[in-house]
């Protein structure tokens, strides 16, 4: 578990710091950059909140993490502890418009657009070199990569898609997503720990949440379930209620994302290096998807999770960090 961080402080400008679940130990500095500032893009700016960990040099890894649907930056902690902690390393994380402590801007979102709130908070925080960017994205995380690598293809190095999809074909959403967001938007779960319970059976395979916890810590020997609720419900309880329009907005950038193959195939021209990693057993994007990708984006690696649920940074963590370092490491 990650040590709290420090007491919320002001920032320059007086406003005041939200807990955060990361550790204070390798971190940079967090706050709010200011983005949509040109009047093309949307009527009025908005804020986006970000924290920079571990080691902010030029010459660092830089690795950007971009959350899926629903869900602020601190899903990250499972990465943003491990890899801060690495000589050598930079993090971003973010939240994406419409959820944590960023502000949901009224008018219509698309991936793209969220994609374009990325590009100013790297310029902001002045990673703007060319090849410098590992960029992570998790399902909807991975469709806004998907675009921001189409939008800045020479400053990313390396580009990882986690249980996403390119959004350029139909599907059909499974019987256990359908239920979740249904029960969730009706009100049908009232309680924080029934929300949760909902949610993580659909993020997570029965198998895994039967599982016996064997690592030390306050949760061996019980069941992994156990540990996935407790992990939601501290991030519930430190965190900031998402806002209907937030989870309006966010839900039409999803159903609306599309990159047909001939972007797909842009990928491949301009990106050094596209990797994939899906689950077998992924409730809310069909395996099918990742195959799809790997197929239109020529030259990029796949990895199919077997047993593998939707939630992969969390499910299989060490695996997952270590499918990160293979690829953001690798020479050429």
């Amino acid at each position: 578990m990650a040590t709290p961080a420090a007491p919320p402080a002001p920032t320059s400008d007086g406003a005041q710091l939200p807990q955060s679940i990361f550790s204070p130990e390798h971190l940079v500095k967090r706050g709010w950059c200011t983005v949509a500032n040109d009047k093309k893009r949307a009527p009025n700016p908005h804020k986006l909140y970000y924290e920079l960990h571990g080691e902010d040099k030029p010459t660092s890894k830089r690795l950007v993490f971009i959350m899926g649907l629903n869900n602020s930056s601190f899903a990250w902690h499972h990465q943003v502890s491990y890899f801060a902690a690495l000589p050598g390393y930079s993090l971003l994380v973010l939240d994406n418009r419409g959820v944590g402590w960023s502000d949901s801007p009224a008018g219509s979102w698309s991936t793209t657009e969220m994609a374009r709130d990325v590009v100013e908070m790297l310029d902001f925080v002045g990673w703007t070199e060319e090849r410098s960017l590992n960029v992570i994205g998790v399902s909807m995380g991975g469709m806004i990569s998907q675009e921001l690598a189409l939008l800045i293809p020479t400053r990313i190095r390396t580009l990882l898609l986690t249980s996403t999809k390119s959004g350029s074909r139909f599907e059909r959403p499974s019987w256990k997503t359908t239920s979740m967001f249904g029960r969730l938007s009706l009100g049908l779960a009232k309680t924080p720990e029934e929300q949760v319970r909902l949610v993580t059976d659909t993020l997570f395979p029965p198998a895994f949440l039967n599982e016996t916890v064997e690592e030390e810590g306050e949760f061996k020997g019980k069941k992994r379930r156990e540990q996935v609720e407790a992990d939601f419900l501290r991030r519930y309880r430190i965190g900031r209620r998402q806002t209907p329009a937030g989870q309006a907005g966010q839900m039409r950038a999803v159903l609306t994302h599309s990159v047909d193959d001939d972007r797909l195939a842009g990928l491949a021209t301009f990106i050094p290096r596209t990797a994939i990693i899906h689950g077998t057993e992924d409730n809310l994007i069909n395996v099918q998807r990742a195959h799809e990708l790997h197929k239109a984006i020529h030259g990029s690696k796949l990895k199919i999770v077997q047993g593998g649920g939707h939630a992969l940074p969390s499910q299989i963590r060490d695996e997952y960090n270590a499918w990160i370092r293979e690829h953001v490491e690798r020479e050429g």
